[in-house]
């Protein structure tokens, strides 16, 4: 659950007294994000409030969670394509409820979400060349941290921030410009995506995790079936799933739901159910999960949803590949950063007039 709009916004504690707050940039479900002014940096930065009470419609982050996002994004310290942690702040006692903050670079004023919405208002749609980069960089970024031994479990547009090089850094910008800054021009050649978002995020491996409990519409199938049986691919899935979104041209989640049912409907409506029931896990899944699934015919419609006119063969294969259902066959992020299609050339009009062409027959 979100906090309340219009809401007052809760007092910083004098321990974050060099950072001057700004401007709110967004929040989520355990805190919210401003823009502030960091006044012995004299450097603009993003500082993370998260809720110790609750009592202000965000879920609690006591401190062994702050402690594990502050280590996820430490052990991500020097990553490129990885929103970098300044400074964490927390109570020295924690025998009252208290926020804890987390400070951060500040990367830029949009996030990938409202950079898709953005091209849907102006009627732009993403190319396949244009998807590819962005996803290049994604995908570069998730190898790098499960190279460190961390899971993000929270892959989604929203947590995909979007630095152009046009904002100064070092200039203490006026309050009420961050709406502004939104609705400018971006210098589109020159994006680099980065990923950041770590709230949910966990060091170390096993072979039976933690159950993720809060799913969304970007969550893999494992985890809609609440299995504690995963590994790194559930961001690999993450990642498939923003491909989508870039490809459908709608601004919104390709599995979009307002429940975990109408979400698993959406998902394995869309790559079949054939998949996720070979997965070896599958049988140690719970009952009234798995009864969740819906009905009718298992074989996947991705192609069908992505014909050759929209996207190439070899895109396909990473497409697909990202997003199949049964983890033990889905790409792991360095495998995916493998595949011929992050390796070719630009297509020609010839190419992309044949593509066109054979997409125009239905694909079953």
């Amino acid at each position: 659950m979100a906090a309340s709009a219009g809401k007052k916004e809760a007092a910083w504690p004098l321990t974050m007294a060099r950072y001057e707050r700004l401007e709110k940039l967004g929040e989520g479900i355990n805190g919210e994000v401003f823009k502030a002014w960091d006044t012995e940096d004299n450097l603009i930065v993003a500082v993370k409030r998260l809720s110790g009470s609750g009592d202000d419609g965000f879920i609690i982050s006591g401190l062994p969670e702050v402690m594990r996002e502050a280590m996820c994004l430490g052990a991500c310290r020097g990553i490129p394509s990885i929103v970098q942690r300044r400074a964490t702040c927390v109570a020295a006692c924690q025998r009252e409820a208290t926020d804890s903050f987390i400070v951060m670079d500040y990367v830029g004023r949009l996030n990938l979400r409202g950079y898709m919405q953005r091209r849907v208002r102006r009627r732009r749609p993403f190319s396949e060349d244009e998807v590819r980069r962005i996803m290049k960089q994604l995908v570069e970024g998730v190898t790098a941290v499960h190279a460190v031994g961390v899971l993000h479990l929270d892959i989604k547009p929203e947590n995909v921030l979007l630095d152009d090089g046009t904002e100064d850094r070092k200039q203490k910008p006026k309050k009420g410009t961050v709406e502004a800054d939104v609705r400018g021009e971006l210098k589109e050649d020159r994006i680099v995506y980065k990923i950041g978002g770590f709230g949910m995020s966990m060091k170390g491996r096993s072979k039976r995790q933690s159950e993720v409990t809060i799913l969304t519409p970007y969550s893999a199938p494992e985890l809609l079936l609440h299995s504690c049986e995963y590994d790194d691919r559930v961001d690999t899935w993450g990642l498939g799933c923003i491909m989508a979104d870039l490809l459908s041209d709608t601004g919104v989640s390709t599995f979009d739901g307002e429940s975990d049912i109408e979400i698993m409907a959406k998902v394995f409506g869309i790559v079949g159910t054939e998949g996720i029931k070979e997965w070896s896990g599958y049988s140690r899944a719970a009952a009234g999960q798995k009864s969740k699934l819906p009905g009718g015919r298992g074989i996947s419609r991705l192609r069908h949803k992505f014909p050759s006119c929209k996207l190439s063969g070899a895109g396909f294969e990473v497409l697909s590949g990202l997003l199949e259902s049964n983890p033990e066959k889905r790409l792991t992020a360095a495998e995916a950063l493998q595949m011929p299609w992050f390796h070719n050339r630009r297509r020609g009009f010839g190419g992309f007039f044949k593509s066109c062409v054979v997409g125009v027959v239905p694909e079953t």
